[in-house]
């Protein structure tokens, strides 16, 4: 009989009301990435760990998936900042132009 796997969550993070994000250790080596949905049930929660969860081999490719996350909030945040400033900019145009209108 082929030893079962087990997992040791490390970490979570909530991405919606219901779901999370888990991140745990692989008995077999590396870890794995999974979302979890937590299923109310009256007074009582089950948590239900949804199929297609995927493998990171090390910590390595850990860090790297650290990396693209964080490239991705740095680019998300400087689009923000650049439509901030694009709204601002128009703003003033807007203010330049009714005055040029009286």
């Amino acid at each position: 009989m082929p030893n079962k796997i087990e997992y040791n969550e490390i970490s979570n993070a909530k991405v919606t009301d219901t779901r999370s994000i888990v991140i745990s250790s692989c008995s077999k080596g590396g870890f794995t990435i999974a979302q979890r949905m937590d299923v109310k049930e009256g007074e009582r929660t089950t948590p239900v760990f949804m199929k297609g969860a995927f493998h990171v081999d090390n910590l390595e490719c850990l860090y790297n998936l650290r990396d693209a996350i964080n490239l991705a909030i740095k680019k998300i945040e400087q689009e923000e900042i650049d439509d901030s400033a694009w709204d601002d900019e128009e703003e003033v145009e807007d203010e330049e132009w009714l005055e040029n209108q009286e």
